[in-house]
């Protein structure tokens, strides 16, 4: 009986030391991030959500692909750079727009500023607020995800 008390404590003495781990570690899961291969940024009320660029090569037509989200209670109007091409969106509160060139995105099409592989840069401002410049990774159809959108920026681009 004497032994099965000692089992007990030192039991006991486990569980504890472990959850407490649980007690005291950060939960990764409520940090914010990108959760595809794009870039994100943050201007006032707007996040700009997995910003990436698809081509084919330098020089070459591209699509920008992403999301702006308006996380204020006003409209915000936006400005989205990427080279020479601006484009301008208004979005309502709590209000998104998809960028892309799929059913229900707004098409962003400009030339690529480098190949695929490499980083660009895209500058999002927002009126009566600041403005933010972030990196642009650029792809291309090496996977397969990317790929349709390769296909819609070739009759576009036509």
């Amino acid at each position: 009986m004497h032994t099965r008390a000692k089992v007990a404590a030192v039991a006991l003495g486990a569980m504890l030391s472990l959850s407490s781990c649980a007690l005291t570690a950060s939960i990764t899961t409520s940090n914010e991030y990108d959760a595809s291969d794009g870039t994100g940024a943050v201007v006032g009320e707007v996040q700009a959500q997995n910003f990436l660029l698809v081509t084919t090569g330098e020089g070459e037509p591209a699509a920008l692909v992403g999301y702006l989200y308006n996380d204020g209670d006003a409209t915000a109007t936006v400005d989205v750079t990427v080279g020479t091409m601006v484009q301008t969106y208004d979005i309502a509160p709590m209000g998104s727009v998809q960028l892309g060139l799929s059913d229900g995105s707004e098409a962003f099409i400009t030339t690529s500023p480098a190949d695929p592989g490499l980083v660009g840069s895209y500058t999002v401002s927002v009126a009566d607020s600041a403005a933010t410049t972030g990196t642009l990774p650029i792809v291309d159809g090496t996977l397969p995800e990317y790929q349709s959108v390769l296909a819609e920026l070739a009759t576009a681009s036509q």
